[in-house]
């Protein structure tokens, strides 16, 4: 995976994953069992998504609705666990009401719900999986200290849990660390994105329609995000802290998008500018990273060229195996 120097061992360690059918949270639950822990993966009852990355029969799945503070109580406190990954999240690039409260019941509601249930338990570190977007169009590269700026309801739910956390983790002394990683991109990740959306349209060798490309993004390929996670479960100095998960080394949405389409042999050019950019723009997502350096002894090691190319042989093989569903969608948004 990484060649960060090694972290301490999880080996036997009650690890509770929510989120654990995201994209992100499947490549966590298959590193920790890895590394010998007893992972309990968290999922709702109704849901439809089945992982692809994750074999189903490593992990014990655990069924409750983080919604519903009962549920969660009911179901998390039995479970002993020591660690939590807290990455479960309902996303939307909307920047309208329209999912607002939606929003707000699962991404604040539900971190605290989580939190509620652990409240009594002898657990060891809470992770917080934050985003990139709490910050909004603060000043590139963004420190942890940067004042959030969320620009829209997945954004400002996101920092106002992780506010919540914060103010736990100060106030009361919880075990928590919150993690902002930038943009993660690997095998399985779902195709509304924007590299699954040109890789896609890349290996077909169709005509890809996006917006102008101007803006600057930092990606980081998802094994190397998964290792910060780890890192901080097992690092006590980075109790009550916020950091940052990123390469820290910026792009041009344009140059990502035709290097894919190098990768993949495509012979059409990428439309640029054949979508407008959407409203509220954020032009540039760079962290600083040095924190994650100095507190977690974590620094991303894959290549972008290195990672894509994983990451194109993993949807050739899902393509021809028909698990990629068809995708006529526009891309506006570029995160």
């Amino acid at each position: 995976m990484c060649d960060n120097p090694p972290y301490t061992t999880l080996k036997g360690a009650q690890v509770l994953v929510t989120g654990a059918t995201g994209f992100i949270g499947q490549h966590l639950c298959a590193a920790l069992n890895g590394h010998g822990a007893h992972v309990l993966a968290l999922r709702r009852a109704s849901s439809s998504i089945r992982p692809s990355i994750l074999q189903q029969d490593t992990v014990e799945w655990v069924e409750a609705d983080l919604r519903n503070r009962a549920d969660v109580e009911r179901t998390i406190q039995p479970l002993g666990a020591t660690h939590i990954f807290n990455l479960a999240a309902l996303t939307s690039g909307d920047r309208g009401l329209g999912s607002a409260d939606e929003m707000l019941v699962s991404n604040l509601h539900g971190t605290i719900h989580l939190l509620q249930a652990l409240e009594g338990t002898d657990y060891k570190c809470f992770i917080q999986a934050g985003s990139a977007e709490e910050y909004g169009a603060a000043p590139s590269p963004t420190r942890e200290d940067a004042p959030l700026s969320p620009v829209s309801a997945y954004s400002a739910t996101k920092a106002a849990a992780s506010l919540f956390c914060d103010m736990l983790s100060r106030t009361r002394g919880y075990p928590i660390v919150i993690l902002r990683p930038f943009l993660a991109y690997g095998p399985g990740q779902t195709p509304e994105r924007l590299i699954p959306q040109a890789i896609i349209a890349g290996l077909k060798d169709q005509p890809f329609r996006m917006t102008s490309g101007r803006q600057t993004r930092e990606f980081t390929y998802v094994d190397d995000i998964v290792d910060g996670f780890i890192r901080a479960a097992v690092t006590p100095a980075a109790i009550g802290h916020t950091i940052n998960l990123g390469t820290g080394d910026p792009v041009s949405v344009s140059y990502i998008v035709s290097l894919v389409m190098e990768l993949t042999g495509a012979s059409n050019a990428p439309l640029m500018g054949a979508i407008p950019d959407r409203p509220g723009e954020i032009w540039s997502y760079v962290c600083d990273n040095s924190k994650a350096r100095k507190l977690l002894g974590w620094a991303p090691v894959t290549s972008l060229s290195d990672g894509l190319t994983m990451t194109i042989e993993w949807y050739k093989d899902a393509l021809a195996k028909k698990r990629i569903p068809s995708l006529d969608r526009l891309v506006r948004c570029p995160s």
